[in-house]
């Protein structure tokens, strides 16, 4: 057992022994788990309503859901939810390795050759 600070209350709390990628007291676990599940029926029912509405601010959806936006974020960093800002920094890093292996793939390592058009 291991003394941790909970991301979402910053209280302390013994921990049962388990690894956790985000530590949660057990009364922030069993509250953000409501709230997944809360957050989750929002975003599938609003996704057709607000033309495939898919690119949520975590800001928007704690608005939507009357929670705050730390409670929210918190579930970003659990990967349980994505908002349109986590979206994008998973992408952006994604891409940019798909594309540098694309240009080592053109003839001359994906480099401009100036002066030809």
């Amino acid at each position: 057992m291991a003394l941790k600070i909970c991301d979402h209350c910053s209280r302390a709390y013994l921990d049962g022994g388990e690894e956790e990628k985000t530590p949660l007291c057990p009364d922030c676990a069993e509250y953000l788990e409501a709230l997944y599940r809360q957050a989750w029926t929002w975003l599938r029912d609003h996704s057709s309503a607000d033309g495939r509405l898919r690119r949520v601010t975590s800001a928007r959806l704690a608005e939507e859901l009357g929670v705050d936006v730390k409670s929210i974020e918190v579930l970003v960093k659990m990967d349980r939810i994505q908002t349109s800002a986590s979206a994008s920094k998973k992408a952006s890093g994604k891409d940019l390795e798909t594309l540098k292996a694309l240009r080592r793939g053109l003839p001359g390592g994906g480099r401009e050759r100036r002066g030809r058009r």
